[in-house]
């Protein structure tokens, strides 16, 4: 079994690339965003072959993971904007159409996975409401059938994102569980003029919180940071490393540049590929080995990053 046979590598202590960005890759090749809180979701109907060939240069480039396109596609994004009834049809066509890519792309790595990405998030013009008012149980109920799509339509993973809340949090983990699918958690945070790491989607919710609640329902296979900004990306990975012993996982939104943390981010900075390199070889000393980029990392960055990966490997 493949997910098997990556873990297997990941303990033996292989470093494994992940993907870039998808939501703000599609809207950067062309591909039309819904402007009233779906983002990238419809996309995935409007735009399949365009999100076939995303998938698919990533693996050229050397990923090991690529995540479906379905961050958006809950019932708690699509329902309230009258998408309800392509629930199904959003998810398992996403899953559908990176599962074809990677079975159509040579990798020259090893074994591509396809992760179903799941995620507490709300429906936002910019940035990700909070979860606060949504019905925990009707959260829980519609992630277990979110996950068993994503399984059925050929997912090897679930790929948990932009998590941390401790209410919601674990409704995905359980989720997965119910499906008999394993579950990697990308958790999101930032950070205020206190200095204190919150939650991304729940700035009342301490990550440490959060943290907590993760221990408490078990854990997962691999955790670790995601859209989060790079110097909060390595103050999330050690705080991390106080709960966590397992694999870790870093993959940051690429608008670093904002000098005021609390300003919500936008899709339209961005940062050169060395410097991204810079900040992954940073975690990577520091025991990170599944690594890769989120909103706003190009191809151009994992091509970079892949290079840097060969290089030290070939050092090593």
């Amino acid at each position: 079994m493949s997910y098997d046979s990556v873990m297997q590598e990941i303990t033996d202590g292989a470093v494994i690339m992940i993907d870039g960005a998808t939501g703000t890759e599609l809207g950067r090749r062309g591909a039309q965003m819904h402007k009233g809180g779906a983002w990238c979701a419809l996309a995935t109907a409007s735009n399949p072959d365009m999100l076939h060939e995303i998938h698919a240069d990533y693996i050229r480039a050397g990923a090991r993971v690529v995540t479906a396109n379905t961050f958006a596609t809950t019932r708690e994004v699509l329902e309230p904007l009258g998408f309800g009834d392509r629930f199904e049809a959003l998810n398992r066509q996403a899953v559908e159409i990176a599962v074809a890519a990677r079975d159509n792309t040579p990798s020259q790595e090893g074994p591509v996975l396809v992760a179903g990405s799941i995620s507490h998030t709300r429906p936002a013009r910019r940035g990700a409401w909070s979860p606060q008012a949504s019905d925990i149980k009707k959260f829980e109920a519609d992630c277990t059938e979110m996950a068993a799509i994503h399984k059925a339509a050929g997912a090897d993973l679930i790929m948990g994102e932009m998590l941390g809340c401790p209410d919601f949090t674990p409704c995905v983990m359980r989720a997965a569980k119910a499906n008999d699918i394993p579950i990697w958690l990308g958790i999101s945070t930032i950070t205020f003029d206190d200095g204190v790491l919150r939650t991304y989607t729940d700035a009342s919710a301490p990550l440490a919180d959060g943290l907590g609640a993760i221990m408490a329902e078990g854990g997962t296979d691999v955790m670790g940071i995601m859209h989060s900004r790079p110097e909060v990306t390595e103050a999330g990975l050690k705080m991390l490393r106080q709960h966590w012993s397992g694999p870790m996982m870093a993959y940051p939104d690429a608008m670093f540049d904002d000098p005021e943390p609390s300003k919500p981010i936008g899709i339209d900075h961005g940062i050169a590929d060395d410097m991204f390199v810079d900040h992954c070889r940073e975690w990577l000393d520091g025991g990170v080995q599944i690594i890769g980029g989120c909103c706003g990392l190009t191809l151009s960055h994992m091509v970079a990053l892949s290079r840097h990966l060969e290089l030290a490997s070939t050092r090593a």
